[in-house]
C-alpha cells in the first residue's frame, strides 16, 4: 500500500516550495521537493538511527557497516562502485552521526535513475566479505589515530565521554580498538539486518525531478523489503559536569572545551539556544571573540556551537590558547557568561544575530544538498515540512529577555563540564574559577 501526502508549500515573496511526501505500506517514507531551475538531484537514503542506539558490545558497528556498504555487493566490486560513481560525475558519500546515519549523492538530473539503482545496490545488496571486512578495519583504526593526532577534535571525544558518562551518545562514533576487533561477518550481518529495514528509512530527494519518477524508484528497489521490527533502544543520558584535565606533552597549545546542559532539537527553546550560541561565539563579532581574543589578546580561535539531539543537548565553548594563558582564558569567559546573565541584549546585537542566522538558512536555499538534508531532518524529527519563512518567523520571535532566561537558567558553575588538552605544566582549575 502506498499513501501519498502531496504539500505545497507557499513563502511570502511567492516562492513555491513544491513538497511532495510518500508512506509505502512497510514503513519507507519518502519526501522530495522540485526545483526546477536547476539541472542536478541531490537524493539519500537516511537511517532514522546512529551510534546512540548501539549497545556496549556494538560500540562503532553503526560506522562499520555504513564503510562496509561501499566494499562491494552481491553485484559489484569495490572498484567497480568507485568506477561507476566517478563515470556519474556525482558526489557519492555517507556519514554516521550520534542520531541519524546517512548515504546520498548529487547528479546531474538525467542520470538519477542509474545512480539511484547504485545506491540502492549498496544498501540493501552488501556482500561483507570478510577479506574486505577486515581491510575496513585497518582503514577505520587510522581513522581513529587520526582523531588522535587532531587535538581541536579529540577535546571534544573527550569532552562528550564524561558529559554524557556510561551512554552511548558519550561514546565516540568510530568506536574502539577493541570493539572493532569483534566486528566478523555473522555479527555485522545481524546488525545490519536489524536496522536497515524500510521503517527505519528516510528517502529525500530536492532538484529538478518529479515525485512520480522517485516514488517508481523506491518502490522498485525498496518497495518489496519486509517491513521489519525495527526496535531501537536509548535512554536520556543524565549530563555530569566533571573538571578533566588530560596531558598530551608533545602539543604546543591547549585546548579547553566549556559545556553545559541545553535544550532538545525538539523543544521551544531550540531558537533561543542556537541565538544565545551566535552571541556569545557565533562569529567575528560575538562577544568571546571580541573580548578574549580581540581585546586581550589570548587565543586564536575560541567559538561556541550546539549539538542538540531528540531528547538532549549541550552548548559547547571551544577555545586554544598557550597552557599559561588558560587561566585567563578560562577567567574572561566567565565574565562574558556572568555579563550575559545580567545585562540586557541590545536590541541591535540581537537583530545582527538573527540576520546571521537568517542569512545562513536563506544562503542553504542554493544548495540541493543542503535542501535534501533538510526535508530529511524535518521529516524524522517532526514528521513534516517546515518552510524557511516558518523558521525565520520563529527565530524574528525570540527576544533579549529569552535570551538572559535560558542564560541563567544553563549557565551555573555546578553545571559546568570542562575538559583541557595539553601539555598542562602543572595548570589546575577548580570549581571556584567557573564562577559565573
Amino acid at each position: 500500500m502506498i499513501m501519498k501526502n502531496m504539500v505545497p508549500k507557499v513563502g511570502r515573496d511567492n516562492q513555491q516550495f513544491d513538497i511532495c511526501k510518500t508512506v509505502f505500506g512497510n514503513g519507507l517514507v519518502i519526501v522530495t521537493e522540485k526545483i526546477p531551475q536547476v539541472r542536478s538531484v541531490s537524493f539519500g537514503v537516511f537511517l532514522r538511527s546512529g551510534s546512540r542506539h548501539e549497545a556496549i558490545t556494538q560500540h562503532g558497528m553503526t560506522h562499520f557497516i555504513e564503510h562496509a556498504l561501499f566494499k562491494g555487493t552481491g553485484k559489484r566490486s569495490t572498484a567497480q562502485i568507485a568506477e561507476e560513481t566517478d563515470a556519474l560525475g556525482g558526489y557519492l558519500d555517507a556519514f554516521t552521526a550520534r542520531e541519524i546515519t546517512g548515504f546520498y549523492n548529487k547528479v546531474l538530473d538525467r542520470h538519477l535513475p542509474r545512480a539511484f539503482e547504485l545506491l540502492a545496490d549498496l544498501m540493501t545488496n552488501p556482500f561483507f566479505d570478510p577479506i574486505e571486512l577486515k581491510k575496513e578495519r585497518s582503514v577505520i583504526l587510522e581513522e581513529i589515530k587520526m582523531i588522535e593526532d587532531t587535538p581541536d577534535e579529540l577535546i571534544f571525544d573527550i569532552f562528550t565521554e564524561n558529559f554524557y558518562p556510561e551512554h552511548a551518545l558519550g561514546r565516540p562514533v568510530l568506536g574502539t580498538p577493541d570493539t572493532l576487533a569483534t566486528f566478523e561477518r555473522e555479527l555485522v550481518r545481524s546488525f545490519y539486518d536489524q536496522i536497515y529495514i524500510p521503517g527505519n528509512f528516510v528517502i529525500a530527494a530536492a532538484g529538478n525531478l518529479e515525485h512520480e519518477q522517485v516514488i517508481d524508484l523506491a518502490g522498485e528497489y525498496f518497495g518489496s523489503l519486509d517491513a521489519g521490527e525495527l526496535q531501537l533502544k536509548s535512554t536520556t543520558p543524565t549530563p555530569a559536569s566533571p573538571i578533566i584535565l588530560r596531558k598530551k606533552l608533545e602539543l604546543e597549545q591547549s585546548h579547553l572545551v566549556i559545556g553545559v546542559p541545553c535544550p532538545s532539537a525538539l523543544s521551544e527553546d531550540r531558537y533561543v539556544a542556537g541565538l544565545l550560541s551566535a552571541i556569545l561565539g557565533g562569529g567575528m563579532s560575538s562577544r568571546l571573540f571580541q573580548s578574549v581574543r580581540e581585546e586581550r589578546g589570548l587565543v586564536y580561535t575560541i567559538f561556541s556551537s550546539t549539538n542538540l539531539f531528540a531528547d538532549c543537548g549541550y552548548l559547547t565553548i571551544y577555545a586554544g590558547t598557550s597552557t599559561g594563558q588558560l587561566a585567563q582564558t578560562i577567567t574572561a569567559t566567565m565574565d562574558e557568561l556572568r555579563r550575559i546573565k545580567q545585562e540586557s541584549i541590545a536590541a541591535e546585537e540581537l537583530e545582527r544575530n538573527k540576520d546571521q542566522m537568517k542569512a545562513s538558512l536563506m544562503l542553504n536555499l542554493e544548495s540541493t544538498t543542503s535542501r535534501m538534508s533538510s526535508l530529511a531532518q524535518h521529516e524524522m524529527n517532526f514528521a513534516r515540512f517546515i518552510s524557511p519563512d516558518e523558521i525565520i518567523d520563529q527565530v524574528d520571535a525570540v527576544s533579549a529577555e529569552d535570551v538572559r532566561r535560558l542564560a541563567n537558567r544553563i549557565f551555573r558553575s555546578d553545571a559546568l563540564a570542562v575538559s583541557v588538552l595539553g601539555d598542562l605544566d602543572g595548570f589546575m582549575i577548580g570549581r571556584p574559577e567557573l564562577e559565573c
